[in-house]
């Protein structure tokens, strides 16, 4: 079986701004949170917004108390009387319309005011429509067919617009309808770039497959816009909300099947859909399984940082002295398995959710043993270094349970790049007498520089599979233009400082050459499976072992 997974498939710009707002509103402020309306179409979205405390309203009266709550205008836009009723209530607003909405708006704005009537295609009961109307005014109609078109009247002028979600073929099939009717016609393809994308890349896989999965909330019509114009070319095409509708029967003997989605689904909930069909399909081996076990839960990380552990000594030209360096990266191990254990319970739902609720006990088992052993182990050494161990697993274990209340910004990333820096550098600067040394600050900016690029990459991944970005993540502060640029920068730092490896350590320069191409590539969304891309992120500090 042949399972393609579209590439324009997720969140569109505009809900995943709106998304990131509310949860930014929520986080800031501590104040309560409202949509007027659903955010999104998109009942498991809607579910983990709720869960934070975020809720949809229909009617401004269910807002008790306005001095502590904000209302968020969401994606769709509103009409301009609606705007202004809800200052008029003295509600605390804030407008996540998407940039392309608006835009909408002051095309129709523009050319109302130079006296053209205003032709909106798109579905009249729609809330993007409804708020288009509302700025055209009374010279508007409202088409959703090429037989509405041919009913429109003769007119003057006129501005053609379309509802950004709108099907692109429809739309120059209207013009072609509307053009004798209209003396002076303005044509505005309104229809967004991500929009576009998504159904010409539909159009090319529908009509070579068996099957098309079309993932989306059955009441969004973008889904079923995207759904409507599968099932014209497919053979055959399913709507589905979540992976629980696929079954045996769905993909039996079916060669080719198509996966895509609506601009309201995110790419976690498609990576699922894709694991079910995987599954069913049994095109996921032993080896696939224990790689996605052994990435996900973390034991990865602690391999990754033994490798980088055996290059600071390296450094330090000093032997490796293996007991302290195998319990430095069981400490490592132990306290990210639990802290990422504690990540995917409480605030994600992609894939990597279902490992943890797989195999949730073995894997916490796992972490407190990791660190037992790291500590038994250094007994051997004597009684300094335990402690120093202790003094990074128990703050380790205990940000578990205190990082919701400490709301610090970019927190995680700063506690694991330090924890970082005092596991793989400081404790075996102690051990190999190397404190105060040149050599020593040189591996405390590399071990730094590497695991601020690590954990960024990681948080790229993140969010360009949809997953909600904490704000103990620095990519959450910073839009995707600002962060490639600063990791560039520190690219080029660990480049520098990797020459001063050179003699000692080869490998270390290529290190900065291969978070440059791995970078590049998760930038083009080259690597989709976040899975893999976590394995490909730690893999160099592994291969520091043997280069």
């Amino acid at each position: 079986m042949k399972l393609i997974i579209a590439k324009n498939a997720g969140f569109c710009p505009g809900v995943n701004n709106a998304i990131n707002k509310v949860i930014e509103l929520s986080e800031k402020t501590g104040k309560k949170i409202y949509t007027l309306g659903p955010l999104i179409h998109n009942k498991d979205v809607i579910k983990n917004l709720t869960e934070r405390g975020i809720k949809a309203i229909e009617d401004i009266s269910e807002i008790k108390d306005k001095e502590n709550s904000i209302l968020v205008i969401r994606a769709h836009g509103i009409p301009p009387e609606t705007e202004k009723k809800l200052k008029e209530a003295g509600l605390n607003i804030v407008d996540a319309t998407c940039p392309l909405v608006k835009n909408v708006h002051n095309v129709i704005t523009k050319y109302i005011e130079k006296g053209y009537h205003t032709i909106i295609l798109g579905d009249p009961d729609h809330a993007e429509v409804i708020g288009l109307r509302g700025y055209a005014g009374d010279k508007c109609y409202v088409i959703n067919s090429k037989e509405e078109a041919e009913k429109l009247p003769l007119l003057e002028k006129a501005n053609l617009v379309s509802q950004t979600t709108q099907e692109e073929d429809l739309f120059f099939e209207v013009i072609k309808t509307i053009q004798p009717k209209v003396k002076e016609l303005v044509i505005s393809n309104t229809i967004c770039t991500p929009t576009k994308l998504r159904q010409r890349e539909t159009v090319e896989f529908s009509k070579i497959s068996d099957l098309v999965v079309v993932i989306g909330g059955k009441h969004s019509a973008n889904t079923q816009r995207l759904y409507q114009i599968c099932k014209k070319l497919s053979k055959e095409t399913i709507l589905v909300e979540n992976e629980s509708e696929i079954t045996g029967e769905t993909i039996k003997d079916k060669e080719t099947i198509f996966v895509t989605a609506g601009a309201s689904t995110p790419v976690w909930l498609i990576e699922r859909v894709e694991k079910k069909i995987k599954d069913i399909s049994q095109n996921e081996t032993v080896l696939s399984k224990f790689l996605n076990f052994f990435v996900v839960s973390g034991i990865f990380t602690g391999f990754a940082s033994f490798g980088l552990i055996s290059l600071i000594y390296k450094s330090f030209k000093s032997e490796i002295d293996i007991p302290l360096a195998f319990a430095l990266s069981l400490a490592i191990m132990g306290v990210h398995i639990i802290n990422r254990s504690f990540e995917k319970e409480n605030l994600e739902k992609d894939i990597k959710k279902i490992i943890f609720l797989k195999y949730g006990q073995i894997i916490k088992y796992i972490s407190f043993l990791s660190i037992l052993l790291s500590i038994a182990i250094s007994f051997n050494m004597g009684i300094t270094y335990p402690i120093l161990i202790s003094l990074f697993a128990v703050p380790g274990l205990l940000y578990v349970k205190l990082k919701s209340s400490l709301k610090i910004p970019m927190g995680k990333d700063i506690f694991v790049s330090l924890g970082w820096v005092y596991i793989i550098s400081f404790i075996p600067a102690i051990a190999s007498d190397k404190l105060n040394t040149k050599i020593f600050y040189l591996s405390l900016v590399f071990v730094l520089i590497s695991s601020v690029i690590r954990n960024i990459m990681i948080s790229l991944l993140q969010k360009h599979n949809d997953i909600i970005i904490s704000q103990q993540s620095i990519i959450y502060y910073l839009n995707e233009k600002k962060i490639y640029l600063i990791l560039n920068l520190l690219l080029s730092t660990l480049l520098l400082v990797s020459l001063n490896y050179h003699k000692i350590k080869p490998s270390a320069v290529l290190l900065p050459i291969y978070y440059l191409i791995l970078s590049s590539l998760i930038k083009r969304k080259n690597i989709p499976d976040i899975i893999l891309s976590e394995f490909l992120i730690e893999l160099p500090f592994i291969m520091l072992i043997f280069f």
